[in-house]
């Protein structure tokens, strides 16, 4: 009704039985006795029509699907610091002198030597390819 062009696809159920599609200009022939037809397509609301109102051109009304509201969501970038780095920006801070110094985040790092064996059989397997 809008763009007043013809619609594809169109799916025309015959009363009593019967259906058929419109062609790519928007045609269709019915080729029995009927009662009625519905008009019926995905992006148009329905339409009935009665033997008495067909006429040759039918209009179709467009579907409006509005949404209430849209929210947006994404993760934040993980942030991967290599333990290369890490030791290339600590040489930097100098430990006190005369104390005792040792690697606070190896203390910690239980997982450490898996990974480190994980990382350099990944390096050979890229190494190899």
């Amino acid at each position: 009704m809008e763009t007043k062009r013809q619609i594809a696809g169109v799916r025309v159920y015959i009363n009593p039985k019967g259906t058929v599609i419109t062609d790519s200009r928007g045609r269709f022939v019915i080729s029995q006795p009927c009662n009625g037809v519905t008009f019926s397509h995905v992006s148009y609301e329905s339409r009935a029509y009665s033997r008495k109102e067909l006429c040759d051109t039918i209009w179709l009304m467009p579907k409006l699907n509005r949404l209430d509201e849209v929210v947006i969501t994404a993760k934040a970038p993980i942030v991967c610091i290599k333990k290369g780095e890490v030791s290339k920006y600590a040489k930097q801070f100098k430990a006190p002198s005369g104390l005792f110094s040792f690697d606070m985040f190896k203390l910690f790092d239980f997982k450490g030597h898996k990974h480190e064996k994980r990382r350099k059989r990944l390096e050979k397997i890229l190494e190899d390819y």
